[in-house]
């Protein structure tokens, strides 16, 4: 156990530090976000390793480096500012961050400097035997749950929220990236909560017996699913300077979404199955760089999903109308543009988590009762 323990960890830290350079050295997206995400990724490194020296099958080995093991603990009050940082970067489109924020690393420094002090007055340090350990637990558990509130509040208040990382539909790459970047922090969150629980009761280094080996293996899943993102969909992360070279003013963005808003209202052009970028950007006068540059950053889309965002809602227009209850359900997905009944019936599964044939039954309930 011991052996396949060690080699978890050391495959983890590898990985870690693997991906931190590589955001560290690629000359892809934003390189503030790949800055911040390369620290988070350290940081993550950090915890393996800790959670690895205060583990019950590798304690025994570092029991004079308590100390040193123990500020390297510190980092986690980095983790949850760090996650912040990369959601409101992506989110807001932020590439540098004023004096102001240098105020969330503040903990951590404090932290740091506190047990320098503190270690001068004490000659020996076990972790489990002291109770700074408990308060310093609860501090870092405390710091990154309002971390993790920000970043949810930050995702809300941009209309995105974790019930679309299941929906292609509504889902854009960068989107789904930083879903899965902020859900993952939350398990490793739970993990670590449920650690100080056990700690709590055990009060010795076997509490780590259990909850290090999941910490580490919950941190090796997570990094092996960015590494496989990276690998699979290499342009996930870096749409924040897909169009870092346009010279669209923030108020031309806002007059372009609407004039493509109302085009797509009083137009329906989605109705037309095979409606291309190109078509519609020579519809609304528009050049079809800036449409794509206006319906990725304004909508959080791509051009497929924002088209099949308005054909699934006029499906449930068309299926909710009891004056259309003669329409087969073949009739109505190739009247709002789609030409195929099972991607039709998938796609309107994922964005209502019903079929066809239960939304319409469902509204014609409705409107009995």
């Amino acid at each position: 156990m011991f052996t396949f323990f060690t080699i978890l960890v050391v495959i983890s830290v590898f990985l870690c530090f693997l991906l931190t350079i590589f955001f560290l050295v690629t000359p892809r997206g934003s390189a503030s976000g790949n800055r911040t995400l390369a620290a988070l990724l350290m940081v993550f490194g950090l915890q393996i390793l800790y959670a690895f020296m205060t583990s019950n099958y590798a304690f025994r080995y570092f029991l004079e480096w308590h100390k040193p093991i123990y500020l390297i603990r510190q980092a986690s009050f980095l983790t949850g500012p760090l996650v912040y940082f990369y959601v409101v970067a992506l989110i807001k489109r932020k590439e540098n961050f004023g004096r102001q924020n240098r105020a969330h690393f503040i903990p951590f420094a404090a932290s740091v400097i506190f047990l320098m002090i503190w270690y001068t007055s004490h000659e020996q340090f076990i972790i489990w035997e002291s109770e700074l350990g408990m308060m310093n637990t609860i501090l870092i558990l405390l710091s990154n749950f309002t971390y993790i509130l920000l970043s949810v509040s930050c995702l809300h208040k941009a209309g995105i929220t974790f019930r679309s990382l299941f929906k292609s539909i509504s889902a854009s790459p960068h989107i789904t990236w930083l879903q899965i970047l902020l859900l993952g922090y939350m398990v490793i969150w739970i993990v670590n909560l449920n650690s100080f629980t056990i700690y709590m009761i055990a009060r010795g280094p076997g509490w780590c017996a259990y909850t290090a080996g999941i910490f580490a293996l919950v941190l090796f899943l997570f990094v092996n699913l960015l590494m496989f993102l990276l690998l699979i969909k290499p342009d996930i992360y870096y749409i924040l300077t897909k169009y870092k070279n346009s010279r669209l003013e923030d108020h031309e963005k806002e007059d372009c979404l609407l004039k493509l808003n109302t085009y797509m209202n009083e137009h329906k052009p989605y109705l037309n199955p095979d409606v291309t970028l190109e078509q519609l950007a020579g519809e609304t006068g528009m050049n079809p760089r800036v449409l794509s540059q206006i319906i990725n950053e304004s909508c959080g889309k791509s051009f497929k999903n924002y088209i099949l965002d308005f054909r699934i809602k006029e499906s449930m227009k068309v299926l909710a109308d009891h004056k259309a209850h003669n329409l087969t359900i073949l009739e109505v997905l190739y009247q709002v543009g789609f030409n195929s009944k099972s991607a039709f019936n998938y796609q309107f599964k994922l964005y209502t988590n019903l079929t066809p044939q239960q939304y319409r039954a469902r509204k014609k309930e409705s409107v009995i009762t």
